[in-house]
């Protein structure tokens, strides 16, 4: 484990960690890989995982330790900030409950679709995958904000569109606590971190607002009812986009001046992410002996466990490399992102 002797100390050891991260060439070559099995063992040599839902599991458990080793050699509202980054995998199980649910799937399906989740955070993993029904599932589900949450939305919408918005409502929630525990830190930490958790917002947001209207003609009333707080600049975006005439003009509110690097969403997706990651590696590199530093890493290593999880089901699904690069990996657009 980690010892924070000095911030020094600490960053050196976490720049030395984020060059041993796979993205760019690295990334490359696992796409080139044949199977998931052939992906685990180059990821956990001596493991023997060959199913995807068994990798996603170790991928897991691998960041949420990492996470609360590096937010262990901190206290206070730094440790809390760092370590709400392991909840999106709480956050997840939520959200594939709440979708076989709404699916009637069988118990035996939706165990398999769940992440078992380390100590610490029990209440969350493949035990809820007995749960049949809403009301089930809400009184099944730990104290805390993702179950005051869940409740809500639950109640606020019964309709057959439910899905969309209660895991509109899950994601709002968990990031008004992440801009919340931000809010917490001090001026100098929230130099070097404080606009990687805007820009997850905004991505959130904007996403939000482009799905809501353009793909499922929901009314903006509701959209703005499921918006997340963000900086005044994101709200007129945000705004603009349910006040543009079509997609084409709303995506273009979101784009400005960096143009979009593929049609449509799955452009605005690759965009915001790259906005994203271009956001963390300033960070890194500018904050050399910062909280910043700590905290932009762990964005990258949050994508690097993404971009995995992603390729095992790839590669489950039988993607050729090309297919696989061209959704893992930027383009040369987003250099200039």
């Amino acid at each position: 484990m980690l010892v924070l002797k000095d911030l020094d100390h600490l960053a050196a050891r976490v720049h030395g960690r984020r060059g041993r991260l796979y993205d760019g060439a690295r990334l490359r070559a696992l796409c080139a890989l044949g199977s998931v099995a052939e992906l685990a063992g180059t990821l956990f040599p001596g493991d023997k995982i060959n199913a995807p839902a068994a990798l996603e599991e170790r991928l897991a458990a691998a960041f949420i330790a990492e996470t609360r080793e590096l937010a262990a050699c901190f206290g206070g509202a730094r440790a809390g900030l760092l370590e709400w980054q392991a909840a999106r995998f709480q956050l997840g199980n939520i959200k594939t409950l709440v979708r076989a649910i709404a699916a009637g799937a069988k118990p035996e399906e939706t165990r398999g679709l769940l992440v078992d989740l380390p100590s610490g955070m029990e209440g969350y993993g493949k035990g809820l995958a007995a749960v049949k029904s809403r009301e089930d599932l809400a009184a099944a589900l730990p104290d805390g904000l993702f179950r005051d949450s869940l409740a809500w939305a639950f109640a606020d919408y019964p309709g057959k569109d439910a899905v969309f918005f209660i895991e509109a409502a899950l994601e709002r929630d968990y990031l008004a606590e992440l801009s919340a525990r931000a809010g917490e830190l001090g001026a100098g930490d929230l130099e070097g971190a404080g606009v990687l958790y805007e820009l997850e917002t905004a991505a959130f947001n904007q996403t939000l607002a482009l799905r809501g209207k353009f793909l499922y003609g929901f009314p903006n009333k509701e959209l703005l009812r499921l918006y997340a707080p963000c900086p005044a600049r994101d709200m007129r975006i945000f705004k603009a986009i349910l006040g543009a005439a079509d997609i084409g003009s709303a995506l273009a509110q979101v784009c400005g001046r960096e143009g979009v690097i593929a049609p449509g969403l799955a452009g605005l997706e690759a965009l915001l992410r790259s906005r994203y990651r271009h956001a963390a590696l300033k960070a890194l590199r500018g904050d050399h002996l910062g909280f910043g530093t700590v905290a932009a890493y762990l964005a990258l290593r949050r994508l690097e466990t993404a971009d995995l999880i992603t390729l095992a089901q790839g590669l489950r699904l039988g993607a050729s490399a090309a297919e696989l690069e061209k959704r893992l990996l930027p383009g040369p657009e987003a250099a200039n992102v």
